[in-house]
């Protein structure tokens, strides 16, 4: 069996389409969210990572991707209960990183189980 190849440059994975582009996950040190701050930042993205309490997580995460790509992570701490704290993440996101191209709403209570 014949491998097909990419015919253009929106079937091509390698595209470089996300490179520079800016992505607010929320809920996004841990679990889910931080799988997904991992693969936009592979793919050439630059994320902001919203935590509410999980703050040593986020850091890590952040010196992880740093690491790999300097000042690529913004880190934001916010409960999103507090609606009024709503407009400030996007402010605070917009004024430190420029853009804002893609908000991943990850965001949830996650209690452990057996």
């Amino acid at each position: 069996m014949q491998k097909s190849t990419p015919k253009n440059k929106s079937e091509n994975n390698n595209s470089d389409e996300l490179l520079g582009k800016v992505a607010l996950i929320t809920g996004g040190a841990k679990r889910i969210g931080a799988c997904i701050a991992r693969c936009l930042h592979s793919a050439g993205m630059n994320i902001v990572i919203h935590y509410r309490s999980s703050s040593d997580d986020a850091r890590a995460l952040q010196e992880e991707l740093n690491a790999l790509r300097a000042d690529s992570v913004l880190l934001i701490q916010s409960d999103l209960n507090e609606l009024p704290k709503l407009n400030a993440l996007i402010e605070q996101s917009l004024q430190q990183m420029g853009r804002l191209d893609v908000l991943i709403n990850n965001a949830s209570s996650f209690y452990s189980t057996p």
